[in-house]
């Protein structure tokens, strides 16, 4: 499992992100990917056919590291290792089994 740096690091404010149902502490500026990885998990999404994918290239260009980000219109796909973490974002990722 991924481990955040903590000696000699600044961080940003406390912050809370709901991970497939559970809540996560999390810090301001830090990518939802960091995050993710940060808490153990390893599969953002799975593709149709039901194969696991996490981060690749972790700078925007492989669309690997999709998450869904729940919100009050349904949710939208975005890039985990591209969108900042934001206090009470709630984050659908493929951990468990594929969604439609």
């Amino acid at each position: 499992m991924a481990k955040r740096m903590t000696r000699n690091v600044q961080r940003g404010e406390e912050i809370t992100v709901i991970i497939d149902g559970q809540s996560v502490t999390a810090y301001a500026g830090e990518t939802l990917a960091a995050v993710l990885l940060a808490n153990g998990v390893s599969v953002f999404y799975r593709t149709q056919s039901g194969k696991p994918r996490g981060p690749y290239c972790n700078m925007g260009a492989c669309f690997e590291c999709q998450v869904r980000v729940v919100s009050s219109a349904g949710g939208d796909w975005c890039r985990a290792c591209m969108t900042p973490a934001a206090d009470g974002m709630s984050v659908v990722t493929g951990a468990q089994k594929a969604d439609g």
